[in-house]
Protein backbone atom coordinates (compact mmCIF):
# COMPACT_ATOMS: atom_id res chain seq x y z
CA UNK A 1 0.00 0.00 0.00
CA UNK A 2 1.28 3.75 -0.80
CA UNK A 3 1.76 5.69 1.84
CA UNK A 4 -0.76 8.10 3.20
CA UNK A 5 -0.87 11.31 1.21
CA UNK A 6 -0.98 14.14 4.26
CA UNK A 7 -3.82 15.67 4.86
CA UNK A 8 -4.88 19.22 4.19
CA UNK A 9 -4.96 21.79 6.59
CA UNK A 10 -8.21 23.73 6.94
CA UNK A 11 -8.28 27.79 8.59
CA UNK A 12 -10.89 27.54 9.87
CA UNK A 13 -10.40 24.30 11.12
CA UNK A 14 -7.21 25.36 13.10
CA UNK A 15 -9.26 28.95 13.77
CA UNK A 16 -11.76 27.03 15.61
CA UNK A 17 -9.83 24.45 17.50
CA UNK A 18 -7.55 27.20 18.86
CA UNK A 19 -10.32 29.32 19.57
CA UNK A 20 -12.58 27.14 21.52
CA UNK A 21 -9.47 25.56 23.27
CA UNK A 22 -8.41 28.88 24.32
CA UNK A 23 -11.80 30.23 25.97
CA UNK A 24 -10.88 26.84 28.39
CA UNK A 25 -8.16 29.65 29.70
CA UNK A 26 -10.95 31.94 30.84
CA UNK A 27 -13.77 29.20 31.79
CA UNK A 28 -11.85 27.22 34.51
CA UNK A 29 -10.33 30.35 36.53
CA UNK A 30 -14.10 31.57 36.31
CA UNK A 31 -15.11 28.11 37.93
CA UNK A 32 -13.54 29.46 41.16
CA UNK A 33 -15.50 32.49 41.24
CA UNK A 34 -18.92 31.20 39.68
CA UNK A 35 -20.96 30.47 42.63
CA UNK A 36 -20.50 26.57 41.39
CA UNK A 37 -18.81 23.79 43.25
CA UNK A 38 -15.40 23.03 41.54
CA UNK A 39 -12.08 21.81 42.72
CA UNK A 40 -10.70 24.83 44.16
CA UNK A 41 -14.21 27.26 45.15
CA UNK A 42 -13.91 30.61 46.59
CA UNK A 43 -16.98 31.78 49.19
CA UNK A 44 -17.50 34.79 47.07
CA UNK A 45 -18.94 35.07 43.83
CA UNK A 46 -19.05 37.34 40.56
CA UNK A 47 -22.67 37.00 39.14
CA UNK A 48 -21.97 38.42 35.88
CA UNK A 49 -19.15 35.88 35.38
CA UNK A 50 -21.31 33.02 36.26
CA UNK A 51 -24.04 34.38 33.34
CA UNK A 52 -21.23 34.80 30.77
CA UNK A 53 -20.16 30.97 31.56
CA UNK A 54 -23.47 29.61 31.73
CA UNK A 55 -24.04 30.92 27.98
CA UNK A 56 -20.94 29.40 27.18
CA UNK A 57 -21.69 26.25 29.05
CA UNK A 58 -24.26 25.82 25.84
CA UNK A 59 -22.24 25.31 22.90
CA UNK A 60 -18.73 25.56 23.98
CA UNK A 61 -18.04 21.71 24.61
CA UNK A 62 -20.31 20.92 21.70
CA UNK A 63 -18.09 23.09 19.43
CA UNK A 64 -14.84 21.35 20.38
CA UNK A 65 -16.63 17.85 19.51
CA UNK A 66 -17.53 19.11 16.33
CA UNK A 67 -14.50 20.45 15.30
CA UNK A 68 -12.69 17.15 16.42
CA UNK A 69 -15.03 15.07 14.65
CA UNK A 70 -13.96 16.86 11.44
CA UNK A 71 -10.58 16.89 11.94
CA UNK A 72 -10.80 12.67 12.84
CA UNK A 73 -11.96 12.44 9.13
CA UNK A 74 -8.53 14.53 8.30
CA UNK A 75 -6.47 12.50 10.49
CA UNK A 76 -7.96 9.19 9.08
CA UNK A 77 -6.86 10.18 5.18
CA UNK A 78 -6.38 6.87 3.76
CA UNK A 79 -4.72 5.31 6.52
CA UNK A 80 -5.55 1.89 7.41
CA UNK A 81 -7.58 0.65 10.41
CA UNK A 82 -4.50 -0.22 12.37
CA UNK A 83 -2.57 2.33 11.38
CA UNK A 84 -5.27 4.99 12.50
CA UNK A 85 -6.15 3.54 15.61
CA UNK A 86 -2.37 2.93 16.44
CA UNK A 87 -2.46 6.91 15.87
CA UNK A 88 -5.62 7.50 18.65
CA UNK A 89 -4.04 5.43 20.99
CA UNK A 90 -0.33 7.23 21.04
CA UNK A 91 -2.12 10.75 20.67
CA UNK A 92 -5.36 9.68 23.18
CA UNK A 93 -4.02 7.20 25.36
CA UNK A 94 -1.17 7.97 26.08
CA UNK A 95 -1.26 11.80 27.00
CA UNK A 96 -4.26 10.39 29.23
CA UNK A 97 -2.88 8.03 31.23
CA UNK A 98 0.20 10.42 32.04
CA UNK A 99 -2.39 13.09 32.65
CA UNK A 100 -4.43 11.12 35.24
CA UNK A 101 -0.46 10.10 36.76
CA UNK A 102 0.93 13.61 36.52
CA UNK A 103 -0.75 16.00 35.66
CA UNK A 104 -4.28 15.75 38.04
CA UNK A 105 -3.05 14.65 41.35
CA UNK A 106 -1.72 17.96 41.81
CA UNK A 107 -5.23 18.75 41.53
CA UNK A 108 -6.74 16.94 43.77
CA UNK A 109 -4.21 17.50 46.33
CA UNK A 110 -5.23 20.95 46.28
CA UNK A 111 -8.35 20.11 47.19
CA UNK A 112 -7.86 18.06 49.52
CA UNK A 113 -6.54 20.46 50.96
CA UNK A 114 -8.73 23.62 50.71
CA UNK A 115 -11.60 20.96 51.93
CA UNK A 116 -10.11 20.48 54.58
CA UNK A 117 -9.98 16.47 54.38
CA UNK A 118 -5.99 16.69 54.32
CA UNK A 119 -2.89 18.26 55.89
CA UNK A 120 0.71 18.14 55.06
CA UNK A 121 2.63 18.61 52.04
CA UNK A 122 2.40 17.15 48.44
CA UNK A 123 5.09 14.61 48.91
CA UNK A 124 3.09 13.82 52.07
CA UNK A 125 0.30 12.99 49.91
CA UNK A 126 1.31 11.38 47.08
CA UNK A 127 1.32 7.79 48.38
CA UNK A 128 -2.57 8.17 48.69
CA UNK A 129 -2.58 9.79 45.47
CA UNK A 130 -4.11 6.84 43.50
CA UNK A 131 -6.14 5.33 46.48
CA UNK A 132 -9.69 4.72 45.17
CA UNK A 133 -11.66 6.62 42.67
CA UNK A 134 -12.45 10.05 42.49
CA UNK A 135 -14.51 11.75 44.22
CA UNK A 136 -14.31 9.53 47.36
CA UNK A 137 -11.11 8.56 46.10
CA UNK A 138 -8.36 10.26 44.81
CA UNK A 139 -7.76 8.86 40.81
CA UNK A 140 -9.43 10.74 38.99
CA UNK A 141 -9.07 12.52 34.54
CA UNK A 142 -10.80 15.35 36.21
CA UNK A 143 -10.54 18.00 32.95
CA UNK A 144 -8.80 14.96 30.67
CA UNK A 145 -12.28 13.24 30.47
CA UNK A 146 -12.51 15.02 27.04
CA UNK A 147 -9.55 13.05 25.68
CA UNK A 148 -10.96 9.78 26.54
CA UNK A 149 -14.42 10.58 25.58
CA UNK A 150 -12.77 11.48 22.04
CA UNK A 151 -10.77 8.58 22.63
CA UNK A 152 -13.57 5.81 22.74
CA UNK A 153 -16.56 7.26 20.80
CA UNK A 154 -13.43 7.82 18.16
CA UNK A 155 -12.74 3.31 18.01
CA UNK A 156 -16.83 3.00 18.35
CA UNK A 157 -17.48 5.31 15.79
CA UNK A 158 -14.32 3.94 13.63
CA UNK A 159 -16.50 1.85 11.17
CA UNK A 160 -18.96 4.92 10.56
CA UNK A 161 -15.79 7.21 9.73
CA UNK A 162 -14.33 4.23 7.14
CA UNK A 163 -17.68 4.34 5.84
CA UNK A 164 -17.78 8.26 5.63
CA UNK A 165 -14.56 8.26 3.60
CA UNK A 166 -15.00 5.21 0.88
CA UNK A 167 -16.40 6.21 -2.75
CA UNK A 168 -20.09 5.16 -1.29
CA UNK A 169 -20.05 6.98 1.89
CA UNK A 170 -18.63 10.67 0.14
CA UNK A 171 -21.40 10.19 -2.89
CA UNK A 172 -23.76 9.92 0.17
CA UNK A 173 -22.75 12.47 2.12
CA UNK A 174 -22.31 14.31 -0.93
CA UNK A 175 -25.73 13.93 -1.66
CA UNK A 176 -27.01 14.61 1.36
CA UNK A 177 -24.82 17.59 2.47
CA UNK A 178 -26.89 19.27 -1.18
CA UNK A 179 -30.35 18.08 -0.14
CA UNK A 180 -29.68 19.93 3.43
CA UNK A 181 -27.96 23.23 2.08
CA UNK A 182 -30.98 23.41 -0.48
CA UNK A 183 -33.88 22.46 1.59
CA UNK A 184 -32.47 23.74 5.23
CA UNK A 185 -32.42 20.26 6.43
CA UNK A 186 -29.17 20.55 8.52
CA UNK A 187 -31.55 22.15 11.25
CA UNK A 188 -32.76 18.10 11.75
CA UNK A 189 -29.59 18.02 13.57
CA UNK A 190 -31.34 19.06 16.93
CA UNK A 191 -33.64 16.20 16.92
CA UNK A 192 -31.21 13.52 18.11
CA UNK A 193 -29.49 16.20 20.24
CA UNK A 194 -33.23 17.05 22.16
CA UNK A 195 -33.97 13.35 22.28
CA UNK A 196 -30.80 12.79 24.35
CA UNK A 197 -31.79 15.90 26.49
CA UNK A 198 -34.82 14.29 27.08
CA UNK A 199 -34.89 10.92 27.46
CA UNK A 200 -31.36 9.66 28.21
CA UNK A 201 -30.21 13.08 30.43
CA UNK A 202 -32.60 12.24 33.77
CA UNK A 203 -30.99 8.92 33.57
CA UNK A 204 -27.38 9.54 33.41
CA UNK A 205 -25.74 9.34 36.77
CA UNK A 206 -22.58 9.89 36.03
CA UNK A 207 -21.20 13.21 34.16
CA UNK A 208 -17.56 13.37 32.52
CA UNK A 209 -17.11 9.72 33.88
CA UNK A 210 -17.89 7.55 30.99
CA UNK A 211 -19.63 4.89 32.14
CA UNK A 212 -23.30 5.69 33.35
CA UNK A 213 -22.90 9.12 30.86
CA UNK A 214 -25.31 8.27 28.57
CA UNK A 215 -26.76 11.36 27.42
CA UNK A 216 -22.48 12.14 27.78
CA UNK A 217 -21.71 9.58 25.27
CA UNK A 218 -24.92 9.88 22.63
CA UNK A 219 -24.89 13.91 22.70
CA UNK A 220 -20.91 13.85 22.04
CA UNK A 221 -20.93 11.24 19.53
CA UNK A 222 -23.78 12.22 17.75
CA UNK A 223 -21.88 15.95 17.63
CA UNK A 224 -18.41 13.88 16.46
CA UNK A 225 -20.38 13.01 13.82
CA UNK A 226 -22.01 16.23 12.94
CA UNK A 227 -18.56 17.30 12.41
CA UNK A 228 -17.54 14.73 9.86
CA UNK A 229 -20.69 15.33 8.22
CA UNK A 230 -20.39 19.26 7.36
CA UNK A 231 -17.10 19.58 7.27
CA UNK A 232 -17.11 17.10 4.82
CA UNK A 233 -19.84 18.99 2.51
CA UNK A 234 -18.91 22.18 0.79
CA UNK A 235 -22.34 23.02 -0.21
CA UNK A 236 -23.57 22.73 3.66
CA UNK A 237 -20.13 24.84 4.77
CA UNK A 238 -21.69 27.47 1.79
CA UNK A 239 -25.19 27.05 3.08
CA UNK A 240 -24.23 28.07 6.57
CA UNK A 241 -21.81 31.03 5.52
CA UNK A 242 -24.98 32.08 3.55
CA UNK A 243 -27.37 31.76 6.50
CA UNK A 244 -25.14 32.92 9.60
CA UNK A 245 -26.77 35.81 10.78
CA UNK A 246 -30.47 33.83 10.68
CA UNK A 247 -28.35 31.31 12.67
CA UNK A 248 -27.16 33.65 15.01
CA UNK A 249 -30.50 35.33 15.10
CA UNK A 250 -32.07 31.89 16.16
CA UNK A 251 -29.31 31.21 19.04
CA UNK A 252 -30.25 34.56 20.68
CA UNK A 253 -33.93 34.41 20.99
CA UNK A 254 -33.85 30.70 21.75
CA UNK A 255 -31.26 31.56 24.69
CA UNK A 256 -33.32 34.40 25.51
CA UNK A 257 -36.26 32.34 25.92
CA UNK A 258 -34.00 29.38 27.97
CA UNK A 259 -32.29 32.59 30.30
CA UNK A 260 -35.98 33.66 31.10
CA UNK A 261 -37.61 30.32 30.84
CA UNK A 262 -35.29 28.21 33.00
CA UNK A 263 -32.13 30.23 34.24
CA UNK A 264 -33.30 33.34 35.49
CA UNK A 265 -32.57 34.08 39.31
CA UNK A 266 -31.15 30.54 39.48
CA UNK A 267 -27.35 28.98 40.06
CA UNK A 268 -28.20 25.78 39.03
CA UNK A 269 -31.63 25.09 37.79
CA UNK A 270 -33.73 22.60 38.32
CA UNK A 271 -35.88 21.42 35.66
CA UNK A 272 -39.70 19.84 36.41
CA UNK A 273 -39.95 16.94 34.81
CA UNK A 274 -43.53 18.33 32.58
CA UNK A 275 -41.47 21.11 31.43
CA UNK A 276 -38.14 18.75 30.00
CA UNK A 277 -39.39 18.48 27.00
CA UNK A 278 -39.38 22.13 26.07
CA UNK A 279 -36.41 22.38 27.99
CA UNK A 280 -34.89 19.44 25.84
CA UNK A 281 -35.86 21.09 22.48
CA UNK A 282 -34.78 24.69 23.25
CA UNK A 283 -31.62 23.51 23.98
CA UNK A 284 -31.03 21.74 21.10
CA UNK A 285 -32.26 24.58 19.08
CA UNK A 286 -30.22 26.50 20.94
CA UNK A 287 -26.96 24.55 20.46
CA UNK A 288 -27.12 23.75 16.92
CA UNK A 289 -27.62 27.42 16.22
CA UNK A 290 -24.76 28.85 17.86
CA UNK A 291 -22.86 26.09 16.14
CA UNK A 292 -23.93 26.97 12.57
CA UNK A 293 -23.42 30.20 12.90
CA UNK A 294 -19.89 30.13 14.28
CA UNK A 295 -19.19 27.75 11.54
CA UNK A 296 -20.52 29.95 9.34
CA UNK A 297 -18.68 33.21 10.66
CA UNK A 298 -15.84 30.94 10.70
CA UNK A 299 -15.97 29.85 6.89
CA UNK A 300 -16.89 33.72 5.74
CA UNK A 301 -13.46 35.00 7.83
CA UNK A 302 -11.27 33.01 9.27
CA UNK A 303 -9.75 31.58 5.94
CA UNK A 304 -6.12 32.90 6.30
CA UNK A 305 -3.46 31.33 7.77
CA UNK A 306 -1.37 33.88 9.46
CA UNK A 307 2.35 32.92 10.56
CA UNK A 308 1.28 31.90 13.85
CA UNK A 309 -1.43 29.63 13.44
CA UNK A 310 0.07 26.54 12.71
CA UNK A 311 2.72 26.81 16.10
CA UNK A 312 -0.76 27.81 17.82
CA UNK A 313 -2.73 24.87 16.41
CA UNK A 314 0.57 22.64 17.16
CA UNK A 315 0.44 24.07 21.07
CA UNK A 316 -3.18 23.43 21.58
CA UNK A 317 -3.63 20.44 22.95
CA UNK A 318 -0.58 20.37 25.17
CA UNK A 319 -2.10 23.69 26.29
CA UNK A 320 -5.54 21.81 27.45
CA UNK A 321 -3.53 18.92 29.11
CA UNK A 322 -1.09 21.55 31.45
CA UNK A 323 -3.23 24.38 31.52
CA UNK A 324 -6.50 23.44 34.42
CA UNK A 325 -3.51 21.99 37.20
CA UNK A 326 -1.41 25.70 36.60
CA UNK A 327 -5.30 27.34 36.72
CA UNK A 328 -5.89 25.60 40.24
CA UNK A 329 -2.69 26.21 41.59
CA UNK A 330 -2.93 29.44 40.98
CA UNK A 331 -6.67 30.10 42.55
CA UNK A 332 -5.35 28.23 45.41
CA UNK A 333 -2.61 30.78 46.23
CA UNK A 334 -4.84 33.64 45.39
CA UNK A 335 -7.19 32.47 47.54
CA UNK A 336 -4.75 32.01 50.16
CA UNK A 337 -3.32 35.70 50.04
CA UNK A 338 -7.31 37.24 50.43
CA UNK A 339 -7.35 38.18 46.56
CA UNK A 340 -10.88 39.77 46.00
CA UNK A 341 -12.98 38.31 43.41
CA UNK A 342 -12.63 40.48 40.42
CA UNK A 343 -9.17 40.90 40.81
CA UNK A 344 -8.48 37.41 41.78
CA UNK A 345 -10.56 36.25 38.92
CA UNK A 346 -8.55 38.81 36.17
CA UNK A 347 -4.92 37.39 38.11
CA UNK A 348 -5.89 33.71 37.89
CA UNK A 349 -6.76 34.07 33.47
CA UNK A 350 -2.64 35.88 33.19
CA UNK A 351 -1.25 33.08 35.62
CA UNK A 352 -3.04 30.28 33.72
CA UNK A 353 -1.84 31.27 30.41
CA UNK A 354 1.91 32.80 31.40
CA UNK A 355 1.86 29.48 33.70
CA UNK A 356 1.00 27.06 30.65
CA UNK A 357 2.76 28.56 28.32
CA UNK A 358 6.25 28.30 30.54
CA UNK A 359 5.95 24.93 31.35
CA UNK A 360 4.82 24.34 26.89
CA UNK A 361 8.05 26.26 25.80
CA UNK A 362 10.61 25.20 28.34
CA UNK A 363 9.32 21.72 29.44
CA UNK A 364 7.64 20.31 26.46
CA UNK A 365 7.91 21.78 23.14
CA UNK A 366 11.77 21.39 22.78
CA UNK A 367 12.24 17.76 24.15
CA UNK A 368 11.67 14.77 21.99
CA UNK A 369 10.81 12.06 24.54
CA UNK A 370 8.56 14.36 26.42
CA UNK A 371 6.42 15.73 23.46
CA UNK A 372 4.68 12.28 22.85
CA UNK A 373 2.91 12.40 26.70
CA UNK A 374 1.44 15.66 25.32
CA UNK A 375 0.16 14.30 22.48
CA UNK A 376 2.93 16.02 19.96
CA UNK A 377 5.13 14.06 17.23
CA UNK A 378 8.61 13.42 18.52
CA UNK A 379 10.06 15.58 16.17
CA UNK A 380 11.42 18.92 17.37
CA UNK A 381 10.08 22.13 15.79
CA UNK A 382 13.52 22.53 13.61
CA UNK A 383 13.77 18.75 12.37
CA UNK A 384 9.64 19.21 11.72
CA UNK A 385 9.92 21.98 8.89
CA UNK A 386 10.73 19.80 5.94
CA UNK A 387 8.23 17.01 6.77
CA UNK A 388 4.80 17.21 5.58
CA UNK A 389 2.30 18.26 7.90
CA UNK A 390 -1.06 15.62 8.79
CA UNK A 391 -4.01 17.10 10.48
CA UNK A 392 -3.44 15.72 13.88
CA UNK A 393 -6.64 15.95 15.28
CA UNK A 394 -8.14 15.51 18.85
Amino acid sequence: MQPAAPATRRADLDWLRVLAFGLLIFYHPGMAWSGWSWHVTSPDSLEGLREAMRFLNRWRMPLIFVVSGAAIMLALGDRTPGAFVRDRLKRLLLPLAFGMVVIVPPQVYLERLSRGQFSGSFLQWLPQAFDGVYPTGNLSWHHLWFVAYVLVLTLALLPVFLWARSAAGRAAMGQAGRIAARQGLQWAMVLPLAASTLWLAPVSWNVNGLIGDWHGLVSYGALLLYGAFIFGSPELLEALQRQRLFSLAVGLIAYAILYAGFFAGTVRPSIAPEARPVFALLSAVNLMAWLFAIIGFAHRYLVRRPAFLPEATEAVYPFYLIHQTVTVVAVYGLLEIGMPPLAGFVAAVVATFAGTWLIYAGLVRPWRWIRPLFGMKATVPGERRSLPRRAAGL
